[in-house]
């Protein structure tokens, strides 16, 4: 059953890239981390949250199928507990789409619509309604996803959201805000100069599923992010406002969708650029890459596409690509601790995934200083 969901949730998503070796070459040490589960957890999680506390890397995960918060120590690699989540009354929250542990008193969740602040064991301490918030500032629709992460700056009790817009035409999409903050504690909605390319405005914004914006951490006071659709990383102060981006050392791009082609076909062939992954330990930035196909293989699916990581350092100049081994590894739920890289060990269609433990290998991008 776990991995029917995998499989369903992989074959929505939809991200590539070509490949090559750089001069600079990094070869990760792996370690594999392996955490013996029931049936209240699950072997993949989409939203979920790592985090440090009392000394010890932990993570948190929320599980859709119980509506539940898994909690696990990833340095004992071993699950802390589950803890149900009410759905209704004065602690109900809905289905959840993102996940921010702050501390054991402010569990930032977001709904559709909705943050909730938590303490573990469910206690609701906020609810802020966003919709509420939003009218009249034509900012579309705040989004928190297992793209765009949900996160929260405490000196400055900032949240941040990426912005889809209903009802508005691509070329029209181009010259809009695509972030925005919310002040915690004055209720200030204020978009950020990020938006689309040049590249999505080139192609008139056709570049099919491939337009998420993605962003997960800050690294330092620089929220890192890029766009599915090409190879660019950017790097935005979000106090100042002065943005920079990646050096022009690759540029590639998701070609244009055009009118006769089929979309799902387009998502298949082209690249997706994942959302980039600070390493603040370390100073790189990992970035994955959903490729086209493999043509060794005897399908040419989602499930199919080449898997690959691309290493920066804190300047947005890339370092190296590591190409990853085929139908061994899920996307989209990897994450960063003073351990390194972690990556879940759960592709749909890697015949050694057991349903009774939650794996990760951890790749160890160390470099000299």
């Amino acid at each position: 059953m776990k991995n029917l969901f995998l499989a369903i949730i992989f074959s929505i998503i939809v991200f590539s890239c070509g490949s090559k070796i750089s001069e600079s070459e990094l070869i990760p040490e792996i370690v594999r981390v392996s955490i013996p589960i029931t049936s209240d957890q699950l072997n993949s999680y989409q939203v979920l949250n790592n985090y440090s506390e009392s000394g010890s890397n932990k993570l948190i995960a929320y599980n859709g199928a119980r509506h539940s918060l898994d909690f696990f120590d990833l340095d004992k690699s071993e699950v802390i507990r589950s803890e149900k989540l009410d759905k209704e009354g004065p602690n109900g929250i809905g289905a959840v789409e993102s996940v921010y542990w702050h501390n054991s008193d402010s569990i930032f969740m977001y709904e559709r619509g909705k943050v909730h602040i938590l303490k573990e064991g469910g206690q609701k301490v906020n609810s802020i309604d966003f919709y509420e918030l939003f009218t009249g500032k034509n900012l579309g629709e705040p989004v928190c996803n297992f793209y765009f992460k949900l996160n929260f700056l405490e000196n400055e009790k900032l949240i941040f959201f990426s912005l889809i817009y209903h009802g508005v035409s691509l070329e029209e999409r181009a010259a809009l805000p695509l972030v925005a903050s919310l002040n915690l504690e004055t209720l200030e909605v204020k978009p950020l100069s990020i938006r689309h390319t040049q590249h999505y405005k080139k192609v008139s914004g056709n570049v099919g599923f491939i337009t998420y914006l993605g962003f997960q951490d800050f690294m330092k006071d620089r929220l890192i992010y890029n766009f599915q659709y090409e190879s660019t990383l950017f790097a935005q102060n979000v106090l100042i406002q002065e943005k920079s981006d990646s050096e022009v050392h690759e540029m590639k791009f998701t070609p244009e969708l055009l009118e006769l082609e089929n979309i799902d076909q387009h998502a298949i062939d082209n690249p997706h650029f994942l959302t980039p992954i600070p390493d603040n330990h370390r100073n790189l930035i990992y970035r994955g890459i959903w490729d086209s196909p493999d043509t060794s293989l005897p399908e040419s699916g989602f499930t199919e596409k080449k898997i690959s990581i691309a290493v920066f350092d804190s300047d947005l100049s890339l370092i190296t690509y590591y190409s990853l081994p085929n139908y061994t590894y899920q996307i989209n739920n990897w994450f960063v601790n003073e351990n390194g890289l972690y990556l879940n060990y759960a592709h749909p269609r890697n015949e050694k995934v057991s349903e009774d433990f939650l794996v990760f290998h951890v790749f160890q991008f160390d470099q000299a200083n």
